[in-house]
């Protein structure tokens, strides 16, 4: 997650009340998140080992070149999947699938899991939040980093990354 906070147990208490304080599950696609009670982080736990009191926090400019890293690391894994994606519906004929669509019909085949799959991919190239993004702004509540690329160069020291076990 990305947030702007005073400090990182601000960035880390926005997370949690976010994420966890809600009448509805939110994200909805998860249904828990790391180790609630021993931190978001679960699996992630120490990524930043070492920089923050709390080592489930960053502030970015206490470590631009990790932070960086990281967030590449997880950008690439989305890419990656997007890849996996196209490569899963090349073959698929839209204007054929339209053509044949049944209303009446709800039978699950190889089309409908194409198509899911091709829901999955326009997900993630329009910036959803959902369990392949990787790297989520949950500040402007969008994958895209282009809102929090504007706040590093306005106030770097209140940008924080804190990584979230979501389980879905």
């Amino acid at each position: 997650m990305l947030v702007e906070a005073d400090s990182a147990a601000e960035a880390l208490d926005y997370v949690t009340t976010t994420i966890t304080h809600s009448d509805t599950p939110y994200p909805a696609w998860s249904d828990w998140h790391g180790g609630i009670d021993d931190g978001l982080a679960g699996r992630w736990s120490g990524l930043f080992d070492g920089w923050e009191e709390n080592q489930d926090v960053l502030c970015y400019s206490e470590n631009p070149k990790l932070a960086e890293e990281i967030i590449e690391k997880w950008i690439g894994y989305r890419i990656e999947e997007m890849k996996l994606l196209v490569g899963a519906t090349t073959d698929l004929d839209l204007s054929e699938v339209v053509d044949n669509y049944k209303p009446e019909e709800n039978e699950y085949n190889d089309t409908k899991y194409k198509l899911w799959q091709l829901s999955r991919l326009s997900k993630l190239l329009t910036n959803d939040w959902n369990s392949d993004t990787g790297v989520y702004d949950l500040h402007d509540h969008t994958a895209s980093l282009e809102y929090f690329r504007e706040r590093l160069t306005k106030e770097p020291t209140k940008q924080y990354l804190v990584p979230v076990d979501f389980h879905f």
